[in-house]
């Protein structure tokens, strides 16, 4: 009995630890990835606003059996949606420098990301490829920071990598 005591007590003070040291990480992370590429930002806009082409080039979407997948009639500009039995991601305000997308999965987990576009040399374009997500008070959230950007950068990059062949290779 003195050993259940023990271990309960020894629980609940590694809860209230782990809570209070989760307070001190903020409640909204940024994962972002960059790639510069040679193509002009009207076409890397069309691409990256029309839902139809991410299959050429997004990971997420590649790499994810999507069942039951549809697009709006428009499949570009605000209001557009990719829809399917596992997710929905729907444009939201853009313009020529930036896209966003909120996306909703059907486990209830929704995130907001997009694209910035910035071209300081007229012959390259920077893309930034970006995920915001605004995390609740439990500790195993906040806790779960550490491994966001381990998780969802590479898929990141990789995506990035392949828009950059997508673009530069289609006329």
């Amino acid at each position: 009995m003195r050993f259940v005591k023990l271990f309960l007590i020894g629980v609940v003070v590694l809860f209230v630890v782990l809570t209070a040291l989760s307070l001190l990480f903020p409640g909204n992370v940024r994962i972002s990835r960059t790639v510069e590429m040679a193509v002009a930002r009207e076409k890397a806009y069309v691409a990256l606003s029309d839902l139809r082409t991410w299959e050429r080039w997004n990971g997420f979407i590649r790499g994810t059996p999507l069942t039951g997948k549809s697009f709006s009639s428009p499949a570009a500009g605000k209001g557009a949606q990719l829809r399917s039995d596992q997710l929905v991601i729907t444009e939201g305000p853009s313009d020529t420098n930036y896209l966003s997308f909120d996306w909703n999965l059907v486990k209830g987990r929704r995130f907001q990301g997009g694209f910035s576009l910035l071209q300081i040399h007229p012959e390259s374009l920077t893309v930034q490829y970006w995920f915001d997500f605004h995390l609740r008070w439990y500790p195993w959230e906040k806790l779960g920071i550490f491994v966001y950007d381990r998780q969802w950068g590479p898929m990141m990059k990789e995506s990035l990598d392949s828009l950059k062949l997508y673009l530069e290779n289609s006329p």
